[in-house]
């Protein structure tokens, strides 16, 4: 794969989780503080098991990339997907409100936005 080609499918992995995106941008912390343990464990471990499968993508398709700029890319790309949902849902009346103040905003797809941040940070030239 090239680093493209994983940033296409890290965007399509995330374009068919809108409901988990949607949570993720919902105050996440205290969903988080108000879990129960078991329940708040599960969830870390599936969490966890995530960025293990994307750091052995990186390691099995970008060979040349160093532990730390694999590292960087995670703990890039994993906070950037607790945004995503607000950015690429938007209300009538959210719309409303934009163009009454007059906000030229791109309506952007959850693949589009996270198309775009994975090919930044894996350097995809355009």
């Amino acid at each position: 794969m090239t680093t493209d080609e994983i940033a296409h499918e890290l965007a399509h992995s995330l374009e068919k989780r809108q409901q988990m995106l949607k949570l993720f941008s919902m105050n996440h912390f205290d969903m988080e503080a108000n879990s129960r343990l078991e329940n708040l464990t599960e969830f870390k471990a599936a969490y966890g098991k995530s960025i293990n499968a994307v750091e052995k993508c990186l390691e099995k398709f970008c060979p040349d990339m160093s532990e730390k700029a694999r590292q960087d890319f995670i703990y890039s790309f994993f906070p950037f997907i607790y945004g995503i949902y607000p950015y690429t849902i938007v209300t009538e009346k959210q719309r409303k409100a934009m163009e009454q103040a007059n906000i030229n905003y791109v309506y952007l797809s959850i693949y589009e936005i996270a198309y775009t941040c994975a090919k930044k940070l894996l350097g995809v030239q355009e």
